[in-house]
């Protein structure tokens, strides 16, 4: 099972780790602790790089499967397990999916207390983002009333506080 650095340290650039479990004709590896995102709800994965002494190596591709964080590595050789290593994130792009994950998250509070509509789907990359709404009808005057009650949530200056919730705990906020 992998320590998911990134779970308790978002801002978490560089790490050690070791090397759990080597795919080779994939050409990726699993780690034993990562602070790499591996991407999931709408949100893309961390690049960054991996170092096991011979310089750094690029990581290209990071993406949970059956409960392991595979990392693809861009390189023809692979060290083997047990093989230490540092890992260094791509920190701009890291923080600029951060801020656009906590714009989008302004966006959806705001729909839902003007409408109490949940957030049905989306995506994001580095500075963008969609959110869909189940809403009737969109106009030009709705995109400026959002966009007002956006900006002044933004001027309010808030907190952002990050809370983990149990999924009973988050489908009983559903009800």
């Amino acid at each position: 099972m992998t320590e998911e650095l990134f779970a308790t340290d978002a801002y978490l650039r560089s790490f050690e780790a070791e090397i759990a479990e080597v795919d080779r004709d994939g050409g990726r590896v699993a780690l034993a602790r990562t602070a790499f995102y591996p991407g999931g709800g709408g949100q893309p994965h961390d690049l960054g790089s991996l170092d096991w002494g011979g310089g750094p190596v690029a990581v290209t591709k990071v993406k949970r499967e059956a409960g392991t964080i595979w990392h693809w590595v861009d390189t023809p050789e692979l060290p083997g397990g047990g093989t230490g290593l540092a890992g260094e994130i791509d920190w701009s792009r890291r923080h600029l999916l951060m801020r656009t994950h906590t714009a989008l998250h302004v966006l959806c509070g705001v729909v839902w207390s003007e409408f109490a509509i949940p957030v049905t789907g989306g995506n994001m990359e580095p500075g963008a983002g969609r959110l869909d709404f189940p809403l009737e009808s969109i106009s030009a005057e709705l995109g400026k009333r959002l966009e007002t009650r956006i900006n002044e949530e933004l001027a309010a200056a808030r907190s952002v506080v990050v809370e983990f919730l149990g999924r009973d705990a988050a489908d009983a906020t559903r009800r």
